[in-house]
């Protein structure tokens, strides 16, 4: 999953600087080392992908030892209690956000 994420990333930056630039595909593409088709075939992939979880900044505010943070993502609902694990939380909100296509 780690492979298609970079390769996303990779293809995600190229597919923004072609359509920043203003020229066709085929122009963008030349002596870049990749086909415009595969330009192309990126640009639509990436149209069709679910876009990353947003990612907020909480406010501190006074909250009581016990409390509990409940998180959305898409119609899942995950509660969050103090001394959860950070990684399975990470996980599951990937996979989630992997469901939603």
């Amino acid at each position: 999953m780690a492979v298609l994420a970079s390769t996303a990333a990779l293809w995600s930056e190229r597919v923004r600087a072609w359509r920043a630039s203003g020229e066709t595909a085929s122009a963008y593409a030349d002596g870049k080392g990749f086909a415009a088709s595969t330009l192309r075939f990126w640009a639509s992939r990436l149209n069709r992908m679910p876009s990353a979880p947003r990612i907020v900044q909480l406010v501190p505010r006074s909250v009581p030892v016990a409390a509990e943070l409940l998180v959305e993502v898409g119609a899942a609902r995950l509660r969050v209690s103090r001394g959860f694990d950070r990684e399975l939380l990470a996980d599951v909100v990937a996979a989630l956000a992997g469901a939603e296509r």
